[in-house]
């Protein structure tokens, strides 16, 4: 049995409206209230066809075109979101995957459109490695998502008073009987690390304009929502008053 294990801090800048940053957290719509719905950020980190909600708390995610050498792996696993108590920072989101991963691409009706166009990619790379079909991969992934104020920075760098960031404190353990073949390659366990951090790095850096559109969206949605109840509200004064 061959492991593979990654451990990264992925922090995505995420400037905050004024008028939400002023309340430091406090708001109704800052990051802080964002992030404990995995509904509002789960579909924008990944994208919309590659996640699935399969029941409550728990979602399916595909990482498309995995590279690995001359190969490419499409894998697939189920993502948990545990109770708040288990998080280890205050208002963190807590995430864990202990199950196998699979290979099989599009195994769930959300994940249509992804599919296609990895079908559509006649490339050699689009192929598993030899004896990786018929192969059981474990994982565990732990994953820790909570929002770090005046460490945003440029690139994510650095202590800068004001900003925002989403981070991810990530430990990723992957083990499976890898043939022989593949095991003769030189330091493949790196070369296979290497390709799963790569990946992760993908996924973060394009998320970070996503998320952004999103998080905003949100924030515009909740003020509009306070305006209109207002709105409703107003009749109700006047005659009140004027009682």
């Amino acid at each position: 049995m061959m492991r593979f294990d990654v451990v990264k801090t992925i922090r995505v800048p995420v400037p905050e409206p004024r008028r939400v940053a002023l309340a430091n957290g406090a708001s109704a719509r800052s990051l802080e209230r964002w992030i404990v719905a995995p509904g509002d950020f789960m579909g924008v980190v990944f994208t919309a066809d590659a996640v699935a909600e399969i029941e409550e708390n728990l979602w399916r995610i595909q990482v498309l075109k995995l590279p690995l050498l001359e190969w490419e792996l499409n894998p697939e696993f189920d993502l948990r979101v545990l109770d708040p108590s288990r998080a280890k920072r205050p208002g963190g989101v807590k995430m864990v995957c202990e199950d196998a991963l699979r290979l099989e691409p599009a195994s769930a009706p959300a994940f249509a459109a992804a599919a296609a166009a990895a079908a559509a990619d006649a490339s050699p790379r689009s192929r598993l490695p030899p004896g990786f079909d018929s192969m059981e991969i474990w994982s565990h992934i732990d994953c820790e998502l909570y929002v770090a104020r005046g460490r945003g920075g440029v690139g994510g760098g650095g202590a800068v008073r004001g900003t925002t960031a989403v981070c991810a404190d990530l430990r990723v353990t992957v083990a499976a009987d890898i043939p022989w073949g593949l095991r003769a390659v030189p330091y493949f366990d790196k070369i296979g690390e290497a390709a799963i951090g790569a990946s992760i790095d993908v996924v973060a850096n394009g998320a970070q304009e996503r998320v952004q559109r999103a998080f905003e969206a949100w924030v515009e949605e909740g003020e509009a929502e306070v305006e209109g109840a207002k709105e409703a509200d107003a009749p109700r004064r006047r005659e009140v008053m004027s009682g």
